[in-house]
């Protein structure tokens, strides 16, 4: 069987299918028309299952919201925002949604959205694998990503948590690859500045987060995502991130400080000037960077085949069309008790996360977020003073401390998210 997927990376939670008492079992049939087949893939939020449209005879994904998370107002709220970005992002870019509604044929009703099927892989893989050996190739997947980003910006919905683990090689049924950019599930819109995001709450895979998104993931906008698609390229071309270390916070600091060794030093047979595009897109300053997608489409396009170059005139015109400013409205809070839309009426069964529990996950990401600081400015300690015999040793400790304490706060953080209804 081809490798099938559809966007379920939750990183750092449990599995879904570990917990599967109210998970549909095979052959279940929902809302008259969708046969369940075998589990396809899993994350922290939601299980994604084969499954068959009987009424159109094809073979689709299911992705079903966990039912132990299905009592968070904002975890169902995002859920759903995630089903209606996807129906108004019409890019062959972006994975499609078919449908979406709410089970009544499960012991509790659960939010699902029904998506195409894939048949490929991710550009995970592709970096497992190492350095792409055909850097017009890696380029070009790049591009196809930036065209569906276009398609995203354009309706003023930024993606947040790009990663190779999120654009989707696809082959389709002649042969041909296309890359698909998945998971919207943490996206904002910027008509809604603050939807869904907690003050001081960090979104996204840390890795692959900009500076600013980092301390606060509400400020993020296009050239955050563009931060993380430099990222992904540099990866594929070096065959490893530019930012790595033995933890988080290291990470973190190496961000902050716009570290990253330069890619020319691992790949002595890139095209004159594309370490410079890679790197633009990697500067701590976000209006150093490229500033939309079609500036970037267009540095990449003399490094990847005619055809693929082609992209970059039609990622301008999709944002030329949508000048800044004229933005739609893609996401909006539903009040799960009152739905705005009949198919999604059984939601007023769930019930709102306890107060006090958002406020523990709240200040559980504020002090993460504080460690990291701390852990941050330790290691610039180490860096700025590397003679100093005493401060280096002090910077040591320090370190040490906040990696203590910061992975016993982060258990606690994690507790909060993945029991948000006790």
């Amino acid at each position: 069987m081809p490798a099938l997927a559809t966007s379920t990376a939750e990183d750092g939670f449990d599995s879904v299918l570990a917990l599967n008492d109210d998970l549909p079992q095979e052959n279940t049939l929902i809302g008259g028309r969708f046969r369940i087949g075998p589990a396809i893939g899993e994350g922290g939020m939601s299980a994604v299952f084969l499954a068959r449209d009987e009424r159109l005879g094809r073979d689709v994904a299911f992705k079903l919201l966990s039912p132990r998370l299905a009592y968070s107002r904002e975890v169902v709220t995002r859920f759903v925002n995630e089903a209606r970005l996807l129906a108004r992002l019409d890019c062959p870019h972006i994975v499609r949604v078919l449908d979406a509604g709410v089970t009544q044929d499960t012991q509790q009703a659960l939010p699902y959205m029904v998506l195409e099927l894939l048949h490929g892989e991710d550009l995970r893989t592709q970096c497992e694998q190492g350095a792409t050996p055909n850097v017009e190739r890696a380029v070009g997947w790049i591009m196809q990503a930036c065209e569906g980003l276009a398609a995203a910006h354009a309706q003023g919905v930024i993606h947040r948590d790009l990663k190779p683990e999120n654009l989707f090689l696809a082959r389709e049924a002649d042969g041909t690859e296309i890359v698909k950019v998945l998971d919207f599930g943490i996206a904002r819109s910027l008509a809604m500045p603050s939807s869904l995001t907690f003050h001081g709450e960090g979104v996204g895979s840390p890795g692959y987060m900009s500076p600013e998104q980092l301390h606060h993931a509400s400020t993020a906008d296009e050239r955050s995502d563009i931060w993380s698609i430099g990222v992904v390229l540099y990866e594929l071309i070096a065959g490893f991130p530019p930012f790595h270390a033995d933890s988080t916070f290291e990470v973190c600091a190496q961000i902050a400080a716009g570290r990253c060794p330069r890619l020319g030093r691992y790949r002595h047979d890139l095209p004159r000037g594309l370490a410079g595009v890679v790197h633009r897109c990697l500067r701590v300053d976000a209006d150093e960077r490229f500033q939309t997608v079609a500036e970037l489409a267009e540095a990449l396009a003399p490094f990847c085949s005619d055809t693929v170059a082609s992209a970059a005139s039609r990622i301008r015109r999709r944002l030329e069309a949508h000048p800044s400013g004229e933005v739609t409205a893609a996401c909006e809070t539903v009040d799960v008790r009152a739905p705005t839309e009949p198919a999604l009426n059984e939601l007023a069964l769930h019930e709102f996360v306890p107060p006090a529990r958002r406020s523990g996950r709240r200040t559980a990401s504020r002090v993460v977020f504080g460690l990291s600081l701390a852990g941050m400015l330790a290691l610039l300690i180490q860096v700025f003073a590397p003679d100093l015999q005493q401060a280096s040793g002090l910077a040591g400790e320090a370190r040490s401390a906040v990696t203590r304490a910061g992975a016993r706060v982060s258990e606690v953080a994690r507790d909060f998210w993945q029991h948000p209804s006790e």
